[in-house]
């Protein structure tokens, strides 16, 4: 029992333990994972090597990699020690408070925003490089 504002008892509903349960099968986790790297790796590194040649996207891959496996270790830390749905918004609110959370929130918001035109224009203009007959905004606009 609690008191409300007016001072009068107020019977609480029970505490609901939380649990996670698992939804995503393995194979939910690879087609996740092939679509990042197939949006990032081939999409984004083209016009590094365009740009770099091979010893220049060989010397760019170095911190890449640095950089993904201290990625990935680190959310895979946070995700067993806040096991939140909230991914990186919640481990940013817990680090840097509501505020910090908002912040990463509206960032992956504005990731998910601009990154699905620019694979979808990445694959017009593949489409149109395989079949030249077809526009590549078309092709953009049913990617």
């Amino acid at each position: 029992m609690s008191m409300n504002y007016s001072g009068t008892a107020v019977m609480e509903a029970p505490k609901k333990e939380e649990d996670l349960s698992r939804v995503l099968k393995p194979i939910h986790l690879w087609s996740l994972a092939v679509g990042l790297v197939i949006s990032g790796n081939y999409f984004g590194w083209s016009y590094g090597f365009a740009e770099g040649g091979v010893m220049g996207l060989a010397l760019a891959l170095i911190p890449v990699t640095i950089f993904y496996v201290t990625f990935i270790l680190s959310y895979s830390e946070l995700a067993t020690a806040i096991p939140h749905a909230g991914g990186p918004s919640a481990y940013a609110r817990r680090a840097m408070g509501k505020f910090g959370g908002y912040l990463n929130g509206i960032s992956c918001l504005i990731e998910f925003v601009f990154a699905p035109p620019a694979i979808a224009l990445a694959v017009g203009g593949y489409v149109h490089a395989l079949l030249p007959m077809i526009d590549p905004m078309v092709a953009t606009v049913a990617a």
